[in-house]
């Protein structure tokens, strides 16, 4: 007998609050299964692929992973998914898209640039918005830095791999913790450290490929 999939999420939250492992796990699954197979109908029908990923199995992943965020992070999502569970997806997914959309836009925007401004000619540009981090003199200082590494990440976006790409994005335009960034992936500080180490390698590699 099918099992609706407001009565799995119901159990999976019920087996969260009584920090049972065995059914979390299990649920989890089962629930992890469900919003794959949601977020695959989801991205063909709505244009995420092939128009903003060209993957059908990432565009899935990732757009799972963020419904998957939003039910276990915000209990307003979580309260509405234990009575109706597809209107949920729905509408994150279309939140997703939108983000997509946009994510899409502003790396178009950035890479016209980079073909365009004469700026991006001075190959240190995008060390020294790297290397600036967060000193800064005053709160438009602050929000301009953090505007240039919005800038950067964008353009960084088409050399990095996924990981580093989220890494340098939650450092360094988001600025938060280590620890939280960990959290929020899943992994240790070191790996964090070690993604932010690779996309700063990267960083240098584009430095020299301007030089040339």
């Amino acid at each position: 007998m099918f099992v609706p999939d407001e009565h799995v999420f119901r159990m999976f939250r019920r087996a969260r609050d009584a920090k049972n492992a065995g059914r979390i796990g299990l649920f989890s699954e089962v629930l992890s299964r469900r919003l794959l197979s949601l977020a695959r109908g989801f991205a063909v029908r709505s244009g995420i692929y092939p128009g903003s990923i060209g993957n059908l199995d990432q565009a899935a992943e990732e757009l799972s992973q963020f419904v998957w965020e939003c039910l276990v992070t915000r209990p307003p999502d979580a309260a509405y998914a234990e009575k109706f569970f597809g209107q949920l997806f729905k509408r994150r997914a279309l939140d997703f898209q939108r983000r997509t959309l946009a994510k899409k836009r502003n790396m178009q925007d950035s890479l016209d640039a980079m073909d365009c401004s004469p700026e991006d000619d001075d190959p240190d540009k995008t060390i020294r918005k790297v290397s600036a981090l967060r000193q800064h003199a005053t709160p438009a200082d602050a929000l301009a830095s953090k505007q240039e590494h919005a800038q950067v990440a964008a353009r960084l976006q088409v050399v990095l791999g996924k990981e580093e790409h989220y890494v340098y994005t939650m450092l360094y335009v988001e600025e938060m913790p280590v620890k939280d960034i960990a959290s929020a992936l899943g992994v240790t500080t070191r790996t964090v450290n070690n993604y932010k180490n690779a996309a700063l390698d990267k960083v240098a590699e584009m430095r020299k490929e301007f030089k040339k």
